[in-house]
């Protein structure tokens, strides 16, 4: 009858009946032991010149070793502590830095998303403040640099910028309005603020200037080349072009005035002889500083320097 292979092997369970050839038992120094058993110690003697040591003679009776060809027991050898997965603990950990990566990159989001609408919700109340001082229409502001809330605290804003289309206040329409605020200092009562440096662009067509100015029709204003605006006329009895000078008249005014007629009486041309436009109150402070002539009308440079302004 074979054993049983799974069941656990007793110590010195094939010690005691070990066979060996005629002449080669195990023995203290060599010699065969008086009934085949292994040396005290379970140490191996040489083997005699006719014999090989039996299967069951590797080890003595009190090593507590197992045969190495039984197989362990499903279960485990009683008395046996259970292996621990090195897999769990490392899932574990990289579960836990998924999870941290997660939740920073969500917060980042919601600072982020906070800080925009802050910045909104001040553009949106500068833009108020710039129409209740007199400015003709409520312009969009932006307030530059990111994050808003840093600038916010320290009331220091780099750079803010200021545009506005169709400003109209009396008889001058101004196509545009662009301008750039350098270094805004937020009061600490935050009802007012002081600007380093400013400057921007205005934009008023030829067809502006012409109902500014009262022209009539029969007179068609456009660029005359070498920073002149040229005036077409087509009266019926008179016909021609005269040339006509733009230049600053003051903090907020520029003037028309006919430097060439090209033989047409002065009188003929009306308004066009020399007329002034005031421009719109503008925000900041801003005041003129030079104009010029483009394709699409007369370009007027604003501009300011350690401007105020309060509500």
């Amino acid at each position: 009858m074979s054993e049983d292979p799974t069941r656990p092997i007793r110590p010195g369970q094939y010690g005691s009946a070990g066979g060996h050839g005629p002449a080669g038992d195990w023995g203290p120094a060599g010699s065969a032991g008086p009934a085949g058993s292994a040396g005290p110690a379970g140490s191996a003697g040489s083997a005699g010149p006719g014999g090989s040591a039996g299967p069951a003679g590797w080890y003595g009776p009190d090593d507590g070793y197992r045969s190495p060809t039984a197989r362990m027991p499903v279960g485990g050898y009683q008395g046996e502590a259970p292996r621990r997965r090195r897999g769990g603990r490392r899932g574990r950990r990289h579960r836990g830095l998924i999870i941290t990566a997660i939740t920073v990159v969500v917060l980042l989001i919601l600072l982020i998303a906070a800080d925009r609408v802050a910045a909104g919700i001040a553009e949106n109340e500068a833009a108020n403040q710039i129409k209740a001082q007199g400015f003709p229409v409520k312009p969009k502001v932006t307030i530059e640099g990111f994050p808003f809330l840093t600038q916010l605290a320290a009331r220091d804003f780099h750079q803010v910028d200021i545009a506005a289309d169709n400003v109209t206040e009396g008889p001058v329409d101004i196509a545009s309005i662009n301008a750039t605020l350098h270094g805004v200092h937020i009061t600490s009562g935050f009802n007012g603020a002081t600007v380093d440096q400013l400057n921007g662009t205005a934009l008023i067509t030829f067809a502006g200037l012409s109902h500014a100015g009262g022209i009539g029709d029969g007179i068609t204003l456009s660029n005359g080349g070498n920073g002149e605006v040229k005036a077409s006329i087509n009266l019926g009895f008179i016909s021609g072009n005269a040339f006509a000078q733009v230049a600053k008249a003051g903090p907020h005014q520029i003037s028309v005035r006919v430097v060439s007629a090209g033989g047409i009486p002065l009188s003929a041309l009306g308004p066009l002889q020399s007329f002034t436009v005031t421009v719109p109150h503008l925000p900041a402070g801003m005041t003129i500083q030079n104009v010029s002539v483009t394709g699409q009308g007369v370009l007027i440079a604003i501009a300011g320097t350690n401007t105020s302004f309060s509500q």
